[in-house]
């Protein structure tokens, strides 16, 4: 046997014996879950994901009210979930029973590269929802997109009014590098900082070289170069299944958790909801509610649900022969962040050279000591959040995710998506030392839609997303481009002997000079991935205005004891990744429901 495959079996056997050891606690955990349900309950949550695991702790705290969570997906505690413990290898969940494996339909002005011309929108299907198949990347968003929201008629949601509901949930690790009064350290969500390799450093270095700072981007300013925050517990995923939803299942016997639930419909009585169908073990099942129903089934199921139980663009949903309970945007306004992926090979393996990916002291060390680069963030180690846009330089317009490897062929292939003709294109990759930097759009002016694909509600919506429609979009991330190009040309970067990977792309040679912005522009438009933030399907604003859905409160208009709450509301994107907003989203729609007076806004910071 070759010494390579030696060394493939040792890791293999390291790897599984870990997992045995260290993982296996399904039959300690999984009795708690619910086998059967009762029927009736005062709150239904639908989806145990980043919001909804919150709603289920908060509502069943008190001991008086009856909370059931339905969940599409599977318990996160069987063996065959271990793997999603490992921040490293958040990718290998794409794709599988943990991922709804959503995709969008051709897109007409990008994706030109990608398999279909479509892009993969991964959503997580398990307890803990898409939380459990993220980066891990801990991130708030700027104040700005939050005051926007106030403004715009989402009273109550300014950046003083929702700080106090981020450090609630927070537990920071270390308060070394951060804006002490930003954080907390009291909550269940355990927050840490990614710095296994140097390469943070690297990053943080060469900003400086073009005059940005460093410090909390979760702080005081967001502008800068960081290492990265993530929600990283002991070198292990820290999902809010993990910080909010077992913790509340196995102490609290008024809160029933159902996995392998499979919504149906809302069932609405004279304009209020009264119950809830679904599909378990194959069986179509009902329940009734007392108080109130909250969809937090993410922004590409809650508005399929909302459609399928009559609520939603009244000729669509007369077009599937549903009955119009109420006619809303419902699906209109979806968001996402585009980004642009780059690659930069250096002379050698530069960042701690012991924690290459596939070695066996990586598989060792973790093992022992729950550290070193399988406990990073998918690699992200770092992020940036800069300013392109002349017209706006304290509300950076970009963010940067700097992680210390590289992709081979394969994932570039499997995991990205793109077409197998031109991921030969990146086979030089599958050898070389280096690292990535993905450029991600912030603030996109492309809109798009998600409808109903028929009244089954097994079968996925149809979703378009409409990337790179307009072609400011394209503009923002040429500029990315552009200022990557000015980052690897520090001297930091290039002590380490970088230099960008890329072979010319013939088919945008045909009309323009490699290196041109029209080159850039053409390759933007056949290689655009996202990093999966579908948001806005369920727009919160006033009641008055028609394209809203829900109102501040998070009630859907026009119908009583039904809520949304998770990813779908914003009525506009953050500045940033996702998840922290939607844990912050369930923190305050729990005390909306409860009736809980709102923390005291933190107008001074």
């Amino acid at each position: 046997m070759a010494f390579g495959s030696l060394l493939l079996v040792v890791n293999v056997v390291i790897l599984a014996v870990y997992i045995q050891q260290r993982f296996f606690s399904g039959d300690k955990l999984e009795s708690h879950l619910a086998k059967e349900i009762d029927a009736s309950y005062d709150y239904i949550i639908v989806g145990a994901g980043s919001a909804g695991s919150v709603l289920a702790n908060r509502l069943s705290k008190d001991s008086s009210l009856k909370v059931l969570v339905l969940e599409a997906g599977s318990d996160d505690q069987q063996p065959s979930a271990n793997i999603l413990k490992v921040p490293l290898m958040c990718g290998l969940a794409l794709n599988t029973e943990y991922d709804w494996a959503y995709y969008s339909v051709p897109q007409k002005n990008c994706c030109k590269g990608l398999q279909g011309q479509r892009v993969s929108m991964a959503r997580g299907k398990v307890l803990g929802g898409s939380s459990q198949i993220n980066y891990n990347l801990y991130v708030r968003g700027h104040r700005k997109d939050y005051d926007g929201w106030s403004e715009a008629g989402c009273d109550g949601w300014s950046y003083s009014e929702v700080l106090p509901y981020f450090i609630r949930s927070e537990n920071i690790q270390s308060l070394k590098h951060m804006d002490k009064e930003y954080h907390g350290t009291n909550g269940p969500l355990v927050v840490s900082e990614s710095q296994a390799t140097d390469f943070p450093g690297f990053m943080i270095e060469a900003g400086k070289e073009l005059g940005y700072g460093t410090g909390d981007y979760n702080g005081r300013e967001q502008k800068g170069f960081f290492a990265s925050q993530a929600t990283i517990q002991d070198g292990e995923r820290c999902s809010t299944a993990k910080a909010f939803l077992w913790p509340a299942v196995t102490s609290r016997k008024n809160l029933h958790v159902l996995t392998n639930a499979h919504v149906k419909k809302v069932v609405i009585k004279n304009k209020k909801a009264v119950g809830v169908e679904f599909y378990h073990k194959g069986t179509l099942k009902s329940v009734s509610v007392n108080k109130e129903i909250i969809l937090s089934a993410g922004a590409l199921s809650s508005p399929q649900i909302l459609m399928l139980s009559g609520i939603g663009p009244k000729e669509h949903l007369k077009s599937h022969g549903i009955p119009v309970v109420a006619d809303l945007p419902v699906g209109d306004n979806l968001q996402d962040h585009v980004c642009f992926v780059s690659y930069y090979k250096t002379k050698d393996l530069v960042f701690n050279s012991p924690n290459k990916t596939d070695s066996l002291w990586t598989h060792i060390q973790y093992l022992t000591t729950k550290s070193g680069v399988l406990a990073t963030p998918g690699g992200v180690e770092s992020l940036a959040f800069i300013s392109t846009d002349s017209k706006s330089l304290e509300y950076p317009d970009l963010e940067i995710h700097g992680e210390h490897l590289l992709f081979n062929e394969d994932a570039v292939r499997d995991e990205l998506g793109v077409d197998p003709n031109y991921a030969k294109y990146y086979s030089g990759l599958n050898d070389l030392n280096g690292f990535i930097l993905s450029l991600t759009l912030l603030r996109p002016k492309s809109h798009g839609i998600l409808r109903l694909n028929s009244t089954d509600a097994m079968q996925h919506p149809v979703i378009d997303p409409r990337y790179l429609e307009n072609k400011e979009d394209v503009d923002g991330l040429l500029r990315g481009i552009r200022f990557a190009q000015k980052l690897t040309k520090t001297k930091t970067f290039q002590s380490l002997g970088t230099e960008f990977f890329h072979k010319p792309f013939s088919p945008c040679l045909e009309k323009s000079k490699f290196d041109s912005d029209e080159y850039w522009r053409c390759y933007i438009r056949y290689f655009t991935l996202v990093i999966y933030h579908s948001t806005g399907t369920c727009k919160m604003g006033r009641t008055e205005d028609p394209t809203t859905v829900v109102d501040p409160q998070l009630r859907v208009k026009g119908i009583h004891g039904l809520r949304v709450a998770d990813a779908s509301i914003m009525p506009s994107i953050v500045s940033g990744n996702t998840n922290a907003p939607c844990i912050m989203i369930g923190e305050k729609a729990a005390d909306m429901i409860l009736g809980i007076k709102p923390p005291k806004p933190l107008s001074n910071m």
